[in-house]
This record gives structure tokens, C-alpha cells and sequence, in this order.
């Protein structure tokens, strides 16, 4: 009889081949790499030769005009595979309290236990650190006081974070490359999962550990309504 961790590796494996299909459905990909049959036979190779192409439920996005990011993959072991069969549901912004490169290094740390999909420079840059297609460790637990509008349970399942570099001040201004940038990853978090509806701040979830983040940068500016706006998410704000 397999160990204890050996049926555990295989749960974990299988929740996220499912998590991974019903993401090509949604999308409209039933056949080929990437697709609903590819993830089905990885979950159970029995299933060759029983899954067939179909028509979508409804009409795939159109062109977007936001262009597509430019991703550099960073990587990070702190992940949990899937989304623990919630719907994503929110985009989370966040302020580093420091720069991309310590973000970099601080999420590439097991010992951190932390990390978020996406950390974007001043400058524009995009590095990605967990796949869309798992949950990344930035949310925590919801805390008393929050303004959280998702269903009940743990938001890291919930959500895609995105960490925008500050240089440490919460007054450094979003720069008009970082807000592109910021607005590509996130309309490609939204043409992945069109179950995206909000586009909450981490105060929104966590109000006593983080009740700056994403901060006035984001808030004050207007750039997180402009983001909202662009994207066609609604906020708590």
C-alpha cells in the first residue's frame, strides 16, 4: 500500500490536473497541449480516446488592447498547487516595502513562506514568481475588520497578488511604467480567469498587519481607480 506522503503527492498532483482543466474549459480549450483532455489524461490515462472537442459555453474574450506582458520567470517554492477548488475571484495589489530585487530574493526563500504571482518594478519590469494555475502564499487569513467580498474560506486560493516595487516609502509615486506593467499581468490574470471581479488592496483582507498596502501610491493617486477602470473590476472603495 503507498505511504501516507506518497497518496498526499498524488491528491496534490490530481487536484491540480483538474484545477488546470477546468481552466482550459473555461477558456474554450478541449483538445491539444494546455487543454481539457491533456489535464483529464494526466489526472486518469484510462480517459484516451473519450474526450472530444466542443463548442464553448459562451464566446471566448475578444482582442484586448492592453498589450501582453513581457514576464521574466523568477520562481518560488512557496505555492500551493491549484487553487484548493475555490473560483479566483479577486486581484490583490500590494507595495513591496522595498525593491524588486529583494522581493525577488526574500520570495526564491523557502524559509519565507510567502510569495505573490507577480512583482512589478519601478521601471516596468515583470517578474513572475507562481504559475496562474496555483496559489501563491501573499493574503494570509482574513482579519478582523476586513472588507474581503469573496466566498468564505482562506483568500490565497482565491486570488492572483500582484507586489509593486516602493524603493521602502509608501510615498514613492507609481510610475507610468509601473502602472502598464501592472495593468498587462492583470489583464492577463483576467482573460485567465473571467471569474476575476474585484481589484482589492491587501488592506482589503488583512487591515491590522497591513493597513498601508497598497497605500496612497496606489489609493490616493487615482491609479487604482484608473486600474479598476481599465480592467472592469468593481472595488471596495
Amino acid at each position: 500500500m503507498p505511504s501516507l506522503e506518497a497518496r498526499l503527492t498524488l491528491l496534490s498532483e490530481q487536484q491540480a490536473a483538474l484545477t488546470r482543466a477546468i481552466t482550459a474549459m473555461s477558456a474554450g480549450r478541449w483538445t491539444g497541449p494546455d487543454s481539457v483532455e491533456a489535464w483529464l489524461l494526466a489526472l486518469d490515462p484510462r480517459l484516451q480516446g473519450q474526450v472530444s472537442s466542443r463548442t464553448p459555453l459562451y464566446e471566448p474574450i475578444g482582442e484586448s488592447d492592453i498589450p501582453a506582458p513581457q514576464l521574466q520567470w523568477i520562481g518560488s517554492r512557496n505555492f500551493w498547487p491549484g487553487h484548493g477548488g475555490f473560483e479566483v475571484v479577486a486581484l490583490v495589489i500590494h507595495r513591496m516595502a522595498g525593491t524588486l530585487e529583494a522581493c525577488d530574493n526574500w520570495f526564491s526563500n523557502p524559509s519565507a513562506q510567502v510569495s505573490a504571482h507577480f512583482g512589478i518594478g519601478l521601471a516596468g519590469e515583470q517578474h513572475q514568481y507562481v504559475s496562474l494555475s496555483d496559489s501563491s502564499w501573499a493574503n494570509g487569513v482574513l482579519e478582523p475588520g476586513h472588507t474581503w467580498p469573496g466566498p468564505v474560506g482562506n483568500p490565497n486560493f482565491q486570488t492572483i497578488s500582484i507586489e509593486t516595487e516602493d524603493n521602502g516609502s509608501g510615498a514613492t509615486p507609481v510610475t507610468d511604467e509601473q502602472y502598464e506593467a501592472t495593468l498587462q499581468v492583470a489583464n492577463l490574470a483576467v482573460q485567465t480567469y473571467p471569474s476575476i471581479r474585484w481589484l482589492l488592496r491587501h488592506t482589503d483582507i488583512s487591515p491590522s498587519s497591513r493597513p498601508d498596502c497598497c497605500g496612497g501610491r496606489w489609493v490616493d493617486s487615482g491609479r487604482f481607480a484608473e486600474l479598476a477602470q481599465r480592467l472592469g473590476l468593481e472595488t471596495t472603495l
